[in-house]
């Protein structure tokens, strides 16, 4: 068989693969939206969205707003942490300075929310989401 003639009929099973794959493993998901504890924002902090076993972190903001893209199509449970945010809990190596250049960490204001969020088996943080955009506030109660 020529050379030619392996390369024309290899380039069709090729494209046909490269085109698979991608679709398999792309993530055309966008999520935004609103985290609250009592009907306030929470002011700062970090929420995992969690798709099966796969975690994808996501900042909040210190109005309380998110957004997070790439994410897979899919159910998934949230998660959310703001103990970073605590002034009462050292920021760096405990009694240690802060090295040159080192940033302090996320901005905003620390809000105590209840531990079961800060768990994905205790949190009821779940959203479904298509591709494309989607919008969904969270809103954690005591």
């Amino acid at each position: 068989m020529s050379t030619r003639l392996r390369f024309v009929l290899l380039l069709p099973l090729l494209l046909v693969l490269m085109v698979g794959c991608t679709k398999d493993n792309q993530r055309g998901a966008e999520l935004s939206g609103k985290v609250a504890y009592k009907g306030q924002p929470v002011t700062g902090g970090n929420m995992t969205l969690y798709f099966a076993e796969a975690g994808y972190p996501v900042a909040i903001s210190p109005d309380g707003t998110y957004k997070a893209t790439q994410l897979p199509a899919g159910d998934a449970v949230a998660t959310v942490t703001t103990d970073h945010l605590n002034s009462n809990k050292p920021k760096y190596g405990g009694s240690s300075p802060v090295p040159e250049g080192v940033k302090q960490g996320p901005t905003g204001t620390y809000v105590a929310v209840p531990a079961r969020y800060k768990r994905k088996e205790t949190s009821d943080l779940k959203v479904t989401l298509k591709a494309g955009k989607n919008q969904y506030d969270f809103e954690m109660k005591d």
